[in-house]
């Protein structure tokens, strides 16, 4: 997908202090992160410049960037098509959708590649109000649908990556959308590189999204400037969950290796699953273990009741100091 057609705003004069007084001071290597990417915002004048197609035209060379495709037209790949497309459409502030497609299958190897695809205006389809949806009652919400006709047909020339234009519609029958909105287009909006590595290091710390938002937004001269919404990075965010969610053991044993490699008395032990799944784990640190040495005449193991998302039962072995004060000998996660 392109990026918006934004020019960045320089805002050198907006302290940070609000927002490193959420960090940690124990994080220094993240907030000197945070300081790197913030540079790299506010320094790079190029950072919100816009994508610019390098399409091809078959009868000049010198193609007139976001200019309407034309019947005949041809593309060196499928994404240099989709992206002319989409520069177009947000120059003339409409929206638009993946239409129907076309697969072929390989004589070589057997496989399905693409051949044709169609886009659509978003709001192409039309409602039918005189006879009621054959499954169940219509929603009682606003109709959006107009039946637009505009669309484009692209064909792929054989079996090369040439693209080639074989019907274009562009005329409308609705007014385009107001430059207010058309950040809103799905088509308007990513997350490019060097923001998610922000919005990524501002969740390690636990900084809501919404106070991500706004600290972003006023580093780029306003929220109309982001090139994203807040519901994106609130999705970029639960999106990072779920894939750590595929490796979340490996990285809890090289967090524990790494605290080995610094506390020789640092213990944890693994026990898994005849399917290989983590079943048990149990952990502690030199101050643990030295506590439990002064201080283990009584220990107490106290559980939770499967309150995170794996879920695992979290136990804690604790006991008493000489102050009265409750120290920890150990910590385990039970199946």
């Amino acid at each position: 997908m392109p990026n918006a057609n934004y020019v960045h705003h320089h805002n050198h004069d907006i302290p940070l202090d609000n927002l490193r007084s959420l960090i940690s001071s124990e994080n220094n290597d993240l907030t000197g992160q945070l300081n790197v990417i913030t540079f790299s915002v506010n320094a790079s004048p190029s950072f919100f410049v816009p994508k610019q197609p390098t399409d091809t035209n078959s009868s000049s060379d010198n193609v007139k960037l976001n200019s309407p495709p034309t019947v005949g037209q041809f593309y060196f790949s499928y994404s240099n098509a989709l992206d002319q497309y989409y520069d177009y459409a947000s120059k003339m502030d409409f929206s638009v959708r993946l239409g129907s497609t076309n697969y072929k299958t390989s004589r070589d190897d057997g496989k399905f590649f693409l051949v044709m695809r169609r886009l659509l205006y978003s709001k192409e389809r039309t409602v039918d109000l005189l006879h009621p949806p054959k499954s169940g009652k219509r929603r009682k919400n606003a109709i959006s649908k107009c039946g637009c006709c505009t669309s484009i047909k692209i064909k792929r020339e054989g079996m090369s990556e040439v693209w080639i234009v074989k019907h274009i519609v562009l005329e409308h029958n609705h007014p385009l959308t107001t430059l207010s909105k058309v950040r809103f287009f799905l088509i308007n909006r990513s997350i490019s590189s060097t923001p998610r590595l922000l919005f990524q290091s501002l969740s390690e710390v636990n900084v809501p999204v919404s106070q991500q938002t706004a600290y972003f937004s006023s580093q780029v001269g306003g929220i109309e400037h982001m090139g994203c919404t807040q519901l994106d990075i609130s999705n970029m965010c639960r999106d990072d969950r779920v894939d750590l969610k595929n490796y979340d053991v490996d990285l809890l044993v090289e967090e524990f290796e790494l605290k080995k490699s610094v506390q020789l008395d640092f213990f944890y032990s693994i026990v898994k699953d005849s399917s290989g799944r983590l079943k048990h784990v149990f952990w502690a640190d030199s101050i643990m273990i030295q506590h439990f040495k002064l201080f283990g005449d009584a220990v107490t193991f106290d559980t939770t009741y499967k309150t995170n998302v794996y879920p695992l039962i979290f136990g804690v072995f604790c006991g008493v100091n000489h102050h009265r004060k409750t120290v920890i000998f150990g910590s385990a996660f039970l199946r």
